[in-house]
């Protein structure tokens, strides 16, 4: 018989926000890329050797999380791991690999791979055929594949197989670290990438892409946004309801097209032609396709059925995947189901009133419904909302309605009733009894949701029948709505839990965390979790679970999460003909609103859009002679859209600025200085002639015109300023007699706009106003990347002086010639030796390193290894160009025997084995259970029996503890060995990376994983009064999985009493019994395993400390097991000029009475911590006494 012990491990990792506490480097699955281009290190994060016998035989098969395998039928089954990496387009790459660690085991018989099914086993004969050949497999342990294009990037999957075996000698190499370059093999076809950028896919590339980094980038690199509708080939008088919201989308700033053509909406494959064509050859290609039409019925545009699962699933995914053959979307994606027009009528009516006239009655945007029922698919779809409301929380969400038990179709539709703006469900198929006729009878009117009701069945919009996600975006009528704008939800009957909290825990984080603003995007960030959390894509899970959730509704909606904030807008409501130019102003509060997305528009004649700058400012081009109505919009997220108009007039005449504007002249002739390339640079004198126009209908009679500058490198030439045009007849244009004259500042940057207007009068006193769009041509130069002579990293040794060289980047127009650069650091870890070097030349696109003349900076020996010190670089050049840029640089590499951190906050992680800190904590259990002989109180609230039993409850705590920054009086303890500031009814099992979504915000870590309270296994609490500390212990709790016990605790100290550099309390975990023993099973009744999870993470979700998660420790820390220690503390982040209260660099008596007055009481003159001179934890007269002798002795 054949005995197999099958563990396939899935990492269910929500980690939105993939990084290290090394803001210099970018951790990914156990890849890491830091300052050197094309380089990744890949740490081996935790394998496992597992038994499998056949018939009578043991073999050794390696099982890491998150892994597939290479392996074909026949060769040593070993695990493969890979991570995305954008690279240029049109290249090809190969790996070189150079394995910095690793380690071998001997006498090993490998498992041979048998593919893909292992149940067949016992029905055929065992494939070892090549575990007998003479070669090491694999050979090549890193490949890169081929570029994939992701709509505006080009990436390759980097896949590592961290072991080797010989299977001659029976060893197995394991590959603890590895470095693999990325070198350039050849040139490939290079693949259609849009011109232009879409802003809404960058927060994608950010979540899954390694190395992708947001910079600023000007506005010309973005595309306007766009959208296409598809409708049925039938739509005849139903396009005018269609229009309405085609016209919407286009006050607002949208590209908007339709098609209809019966050869291309009836037939699916030339439908995906259609998109696919539009993508690539238009010239502001579509971001979002929402189809407006049903699969079947009399208005049907069909959709598409995967074939990965047995249930042929529907789903209208293909249509995005329209480049690389992968499951990354190129588009977003949305369906407006109708099969009459009373369905279309309502459909269009609901997604225009919520986005340009929400009700307003009331502040139903901070509200939610969250509905779990854990009867048939268990606790998780209770925690999966307990989640989301602690998300909402942290999004200022006022009200959030919670139902997990009891009637629940008539609390579903009361919850709705309410007026919220998320409605969200999760639970079994049949949605607990809720179903169309109950959406069909709530009266939520104009208050409707963006819904969610993510379970088997529901998206199963295909069939004859009405789906439940239809139903909610039909319900009710044009003028009196019901149920909800948008649903989402998942086709089949065959839908996993753990599949289907991923993808919902995702839509809400991306849309309230992240920031992402519409639904179609915000659905496609919760699918590309699947992607991040079960990278392997096990059984084709994700490719099916990405297909079959679908959106009902407008994809570019846009969401409101917050009651909307009215605007004010200022701006002309009359202009004559010609005018080419308006200025639009906006402002909140009397306060000027930056980002606010104005367009204005009249039917074909003028279209444009632009940001407000900081000064809530956009000055907007009118390329039109028209006469009429320009509609004026103002949009912004949860801000009131605005909506007015002005007009464009004919006064008779009007002058202005002819289509033909204007031309350069700087070739050294008359009054120009330069170059003669006919463009404006920096030290100029320019020659600008100027041509103007008559747009009106009468003439004008001696036209002049006189230029002004908004620009402060701009000097106009008093001789240049006034320009004679002379006569002009009704539509006539003509030159100026001479051109005007300006000069520009030296070194004036790229891209910078003049700010040219002139002002056009005539013999009758008319004036007129045309903009001259002229922009400098100049340097843009940036720090792009540091090099550390000598270290193949990148990393100063603390103690020791480094000598550094900084490539910059050029992205401005012209060379830069002879740069000189200046760098400064405020951080106390630092001494800057040499701080000038030099750059002979940076070309216009290029990259260019100082030479020879290179920084030196020391970084102090005391420098915690893993610290980040921020350099500014100030640059200029001789022909006056100035810019500062910023580059982090990283001081010395973490070993195991030094603190983890740290965060950006300030905390580090110190465990009992960094013995060279004063700050590594002693194992020093004190037991408090009352069993025992403990002085501890049993919190009797907590039980937690098992599955599904999971428990929380809230405390006081016995004084204020400040944790990143915050004050608690209360904390939350939980069944499953963490604890949350405040309080929360989250009861997390599942444990994921820190910091990230799937647990509470401001959490402790202290041993999370699903544990329970049975056979004995208590929590017990107890403040010693005397010490100043506050404990909590987990007595004897068990793990869910494996029943292996655990004892330990968290210890808070009182930060008024034990003081820290930021006030922030410090925390010690204990560890008596440590098992870490939950790896997890995978199966149709999964258990969630990943081991369990040790840090602590901030309010905000965004900033915190991994020690471990699912048996994978960060470099600098020790495993833990029985009798370990740990200690969070914001100490080590402190090195500076001890007694230097008033941080002046020096000792003085200044510093003398700020600690005078500390005594006296005025506390908040100093920082209790650097008050405390003696270190003896208090702040007194012999501190005083310290800090005189330290000033009579400073200096010596």
């Amino acid at each position: 018989m054949t005995k197999i012990h099958s563990r396939l491990w899935i990492g269910l990792i929500l980690n939105i926000l993939i990084g290290s506490n090394n803001d210099s480097s970018i951790i990914h699955a156990g890849f890491e890329v830091a300052n050197s281009k094309n380089k990744l290190i890949y740490v081996n994060p935790g394998y496992e050797l597992q038994d499998i016998i056949r018939d009578g035989y043991t073999f050794v098969k390696p099982q890491m999380v998150g892994a597939g395998s290479a392996s074909e039928i026949g060769e040593p089954d070993l695990p493969t791991v890979s991570t995305y990496y954008e690279v240029e387009p049109g290249k090809t790459y190969t790996a070189q690999v150079t394995i910095l660690e690793s380690d071998v085991i001997e006498n090993v018989e490998l498992f041979p791979s048998q593919g893909y099914q292992p149940e067949q086993f016992s029905n055929k004969n065992l494939v070892q055929n090549h575990l007998s050949q003479n070669n090491v497999f694999p050979q090549e342990i890193a490949n890169i594949s081929s570029p994939m294009v992701f709509r505006d990037i080009v990436i390759v999957q980097v896949s590592v197989t961290p072991f080797q075996y010989d299977p001659i000698n029976k060893t197995l190499n394991i590959i603890q670290s590895v470095e693999i370059e990325l070198d350039e093999s050849g040139d490939t076809d290079m693949p259609f990438i849009p011109q232009k950028r879409s802003r809404s896919f960058e927060k994608l590339y950010e979540s899954i892409v390694v190395n992708y980094e947001s910079t600023n980038r000007n506005e010309d690199d973005y595309q306007r946004p766009a959208i296409l509708y598809v409708l049925p080939s039938n739509i005849g008088n139903l396009l005018e309801t269609v229009e309405l919201l085609m016209d919407w989308k286009k006050r607002v700033g949208y590209d908007v097209h339709y098609v209809s053509s019966s050869g291309i909406v009836n037939n699916k494959n030339n439908l995906k032609d259609y998109i696919e064509e539009a993508y690539e050859t238009w010239e502001t290609p579509p971001v979002h396709v929402n189809i407006v039409g049903d699969a079947t019925g009399s208005y049907d545009i069909p959709t598409w059925s995967e074939s990965y699962s047995g249930y042929n699933g529907e789903g209208d995914m293909p249509y995005t995947t329209l480049e690389g053959g992968d499951v990354y979307p190129e588009v977003f994606i949305g369906r407006m189901s109708f099969s009459t027009s009373s369905h279309l009528n309502t459909i269009i009516s609901k997604t225009l009133n919520y986005e340009s006239n929400p009700y307003m009655g009331e502040n139903w945007f901070q509200r939610a419904c969250l509905v779990g029922d854990p009867t048939t698919s268990g606790i998780s779809c209770v925690i999966t909302n307990e989640h989301i409301n602690e998300i909402m929380d942290l999004a200022g969400f006022e009200e959030v309605n919670t139902v997990y038990s009891g009637s629940f179709p008539s609390q579903m539709v009361s919850g709705l009733n309410e007026g919220v703006s998320f409605f969200n469900y999760r639970g079994y198929y049949g949605v607990s009894g809720f179903g169309s006729s109950d959406v069909n009878g709530t009266s939520n009117g104009f208050m409707l949701p963006v819904a969610t009701v993510i379970t088997c069945g529901t998206g199963s919009f295909a069939g004859s029948g009405e789906s439940l996600i239809e139903a909610f975006i039909r319900a009710g009528t044009s003028s009196n709505p019901r149920g909800s704008v948008v649903c989402i939800g998942t086709a089949t009957l065959g839908t996993h839990t753990m599949f289907n909290n991923l993808v919902d825990m995702g839509f809400y984080y991306g849309t309230l965390i992240e920031g992402i603003e519409t639904p179609g995007s915000a659905l496609v960030y919760g699918k590309m979790m699947l992607y991040k959390n079960y990278p392997n894509n096990p059984n084709n899970y994700c490719h099916i679970f990405t297909h079959w959730n679908n959106l009902m509704g407008e994809s570019s909606l846009q969401m409101w999460t917050a009651y909307p904030q009215e605007i004010n807008v200022s701006h002309p409501y009359d202009l004559t003909v010609g005018t080419n130019f308006i200025d639009i102003s906006v402002d909140k509060n009397g306060s000027p609103l930056e980002n606010a997305w104005v367009t204005i528009l009249m039917d074909d004649e003028i279209f444009e859009s632009g940001y407000t700058n900081p000064q809530g400012f956009v000055r907007l081009p009118i390329n039109s002679d028209a006469i009429g109505e320009v509609l004026v919009t103002v949009t912004k997220k949860n801000h009131y859209p605005y909506q007015s108009s002005f007009q464009l007039h004919d006064p008779g005449v009007a002058i202005g600025v002819s289509e033909s504007p204007y031309s350069i002249d700087d070739d050294n002739s008359g009054s120009s200085t330069g170059n003669g390339n006919m463009v404006a640079n920096g030290g100029e004198t320019l020659e600008i002639y100027v041509s103007a126009k008559n747009y009106g209908s009468e003439d004008a009679s001696n036209v002049y015109g006189q230029i002004y500058s908004s620009n402060g490198n701009v000097t106009i030439d008093s001789l240049g300023a006034i320009v004679e045009f002379g006569d002009l007849l009704s539509g006539e244009a003509a030159s100026g007699i001479t051109p005007f004259i300006i000069s520009l500042d030296d070194g004036i940057a790229d891209n910078t706009d003049l700010g040219l207007v002139v002002s056009f009068s005539d013999s009758e006193g008319n004036t007129f106003n045309g903009m001259l769009d002229i922009q400098a041509a100049g340097n843009d130069l940036n720090a792009v990347s540091i090099d550390v002579v000598g270290s193949e990293d990148d990393v100063m040794t603390p103690g020791e002086l480094s000598s550094i060289k900084i490539e910059l980047g050029n992205t401005g127009a012209t060379t830069a010639i002879s740069v000189s650069g200046t760098i400064t650091c405020a951080s106390p870890f630092i001494e800057i030796i040499d701080n000038y070097g030099t750059w002979a030349s940076v070309n216009p696109g290029g990259l260019a390193f100082n030479g020879d003349d290179h920084f030196e900076i020391s970084a102090l020996e005391e420098t915690i290894p893993g610290a980040i010190a921020h350099l500014i670089l100030n640059l200029e050049t001789d022909d006056g160009y100035v810019s500062n840029s910023i580059i982090d640089i990283q001081i010395g590499q973490p070993t195991i025997n030094d603190p983890v951190g740290p965060d950006s906050y300030g905390y580090y992680i110190y465990d009992n084995e960094d013995i060279d800190y004063l700050l590594a904590p002693s194992y020093n259990w004190v037991e408090i259970d009352a069993r025992e002989g403990g002085p501890g109180i049993h919190l009797n609230a907590l039980s937690d029996n098992g599955n599904n039993q999971d428990d929380v409850h809230t405390i006081d705590l016995p004084f204020t503890f400040k944790f990143y920054g915050q004050d608690y009086d209360q904390i939350s303890i939980s069944s499953n060995g963490w604890i949350a500031m405040g309080e929360t009814d989250l009861e997390s099992f599942r444990n994921y990376e820190l910091p990230g979504v799937g647990g509470p915000a401001k959490m402790i870590a202290v041993f999370w994983d699903d544990l329970k309270l049975s056979n004995g296994g208590r929590v017990y609490t107890w403040h010693d009064q005397s010490e100043k500390k506050f404990y909590v212990e987990w007595s004897e709790v068990r793990t869910y999985q494996n029943n292996s016990i655990e004892t330990f605790q968290a210890v808070l100290y009182d930060p008024s009493y034990y003081i820290t550099p930021t006030g922030d309390g410090e925390i010690l975990l204990q560890y008596e019994t440590f098992n870490n023993t939950s790896y997890g099973s995978y199966g149709w009744d999964q258990i969630h395993g990943l081991y369990c999870t040790v840090g602590i993470e901030d309010h905000t979700m965004t900033r915190g400390i991994q020690y471990t998660f699912n048996d994978t420790y960060h470099q600098a820390a020790m495993e833990l097991g029985d009798e370990t220690a740990l200690l969070i503390t914001t100490r080590g982040s402190d090195i500076r000029l001890e007694g230097d209260l008033n941080y002046d660099e020096r000792i003085d008596i200044n510093d003398l009475m700020l600690l005078v007055d500390f005594n006296l009481g005025y506390e908040g003159q100093v920082n209790a911590y650097f008050g405390d001179i003696n270190g003896d934890g208090m702040v007194n007269v012999m501190d005083l006494i310290a800090l005189i002798q330290m000033i009579m002795n400073y200096g010596e």
